[in-house]
Parts: C-alpha cells; structure tokens; sequence
C-alpha cells in the first residue's frame, strides 16, 4: 500500500504501476477510464492494467481533487515544441530511468495517472491546464491489490500551470504495511 502525502500542494507526481510478475502488463489509464466509465479516478476506484487485472484501489483521497487520466507525461518532444533546449528534465526520461535501475526495460512509456494534475474538460471537448486545487497535506492511499513496481515522477514542468507557480516540487510517498480488507 503506497500513501503519497504532501504531494498536492504543487505538485503533480506522474506515476506508472508494472507488474512485478510481468513487465509487460502496466497500468492503463485507457483501460481504467473503460471500466470505470469515468475521466478521473476517485476515492473507492480500483485503477486497472492493460489486461483489465485490477491493480490499485484508491483507498482515501483526501484533496478531494480530480487525478488527471488524460494527459500523456511531459517528455523531450513537449520541450521542444515549447522552444526549450534539448536535455529539459521530464517526466518520460525518468519512468525509463527509474525501471532501469531496477532491472526493468520497457519498450513505450505508457501513459501515467497525473495525480492533483488539475485538468478541466469544458463544452463536452475543450481541455484546459489548471494550477492544482490541492492543499498542503493533502494525501492518497492506494492499496496494491497485485504485486508492482511503482514509478512517481516529479513533474518538472515549468511552462503550463501543473505546478502552481510553474516550480516543480519534490513529493513525498511511504510504504505501509497492509491492512486487512474491511
């Protein structure tokens, strides 16, 4: 079970869920939107893979805040259409990174859920970029109901409003023990 507090004041952790059994299978915000017939996730929501295996229950959220599934990471391509130099810190170069270091090659960085990425959907069509909504101390836990690999990226967006003032912000996550189901 991941509880990631802190994390929405400012912040937006892109985060990607493998599993430990399989690389191959990952977290699909696609196939997690078909099954729950929704755009965000929300507290009670289990977070599925590309298999539709359930992975991840979303326990407690206490921002009350949407957690965008629409969005794909930031990566060297979006620096570049914003006009930044090459080797601009992104959240695409750090998923590979990250499962690297663990032994873990993958051959596309699936989409992430962004969570408090605060994504507005107007006229049925039109999405907007909105800072968070989310306030210090705000938490999620997320309970793994199979055995993953979890990937969390700071995003280090620093041209569209995702983070507030536009700082990225580390976020903090710890590991608790599981609880027995209620």
């Amino acid at each position: 079970m991941k509880e990631i507090p802190g994390g929405g004041a400012d912040a937006v952790p892109d985060t990607w869920y493998v599993s430990a059994a399989d690389a191959s299978e990952q977290l699909s915000v696609e196939h997690t939107r078909r099954m729950l017939f929704a755009l965000f996730p929300q507290e009670g929501d289990t977070l599925f893979s590309d298999r539709r295996t359930p992975l991840l229950k979303l326990e407690t959220d206490t921002s009350g805040c949407r957690h965008d599934m629409l969005f794909a990471c930031c990566d060297p391509w979006l620096y570049r259409f914003y006009g930044r130099a090459p080797g601009h810190a992104n959240c695409h170069d750090n998923c590979i990174a990250a499962l690297s270091r663990h032994g873990i090659e993958i051959s596309h960085v699936p989409n992430p859920i962004n969570f408090w990425m605060n994504v507005r959907v107007a006229d049925n069509r039109r999405l907007a970029l909105k800072p968070p909504a989310s306030k210090p101390g705000d938490f999620i836990v997320l309970r793994a109901l199979e055995d993953v690999v979890v990937v969390f990226s700071a995003c280090p967006m620093d041209i569209t409003p995702v983070n507030g003032d536009r700082t990225p912000r580390s976020v903090a996550y710890r590991t608790m023990s599981a609880r027995s189901p209620e």
